[in-house]
């Protein structure tokens, strides 16, 4: 049998191994694996086909459009008219709505990059009768996710 677990690179990692040890699981039996970093910075801009999830292109068209508003509305009393107005208001949102969007993430993203840790996976070989135990010590010392194969 095979019990897999995700742990975050911590003390509670070392703790877990100890305590398998402690039960009777032989060093041989427990490989444990750290996943890499990401060292390529992620892209700025999503395509069609790959999302991260982040959007500098919302801010700017939510400014725009209020901004087209305001500007509609005060172009019937400015010279140049609303169409003129709005069209200026909505340029206007869009740069100042993605400045602050491309400030605002590249400051986030910075922070995220600088604390975040990466992940270990443990696998422990191990008979039928041990996988309750295993289990539990995984879960006590605060794995993120455990997995039973056979």
């Amino acid at each position: 049998m095979h019990v897999i677990s995700s742990f975050e690179h911590s003390i509670y990692l070392e703790l877990a191994i100890t305590a398998l040890e402690e039960l009777g699981v032989q060093k041989e039996r427990i490989y444990a694996v750290p996943l890499r970093q990401r060292t390529r910075k992620p892209a700025m801009f999503d395509s069609i086909h790959h999302s991260d999830g982040i959007s500098l292109f919302d801010g700017g068209v939510a400014l725009a459009t209020a901004l087209t508003v305001v500007g509609s509305s005060y172009g019937f009393i400015l010279k140049g008219g609303p169409i003129l107005w709005g069209i200026i208001g909505a340029i206007t949102g869009f740069f100042i709505g993605y400045l602050i969007d491309f400030i605002w993430k590249k400051k986030r993203r910075r922070k995220s990059v600088r604390g975040t840790r990466t992940e270990v996976v443990v696998l422990v070989s191990c008979a039928r009768e041990e996988v309750r135990q295993i289990e539990a010590i995984l879960w006590e010392h605060f794995a993120f996710g455990v997995a039973v194969c056979e």
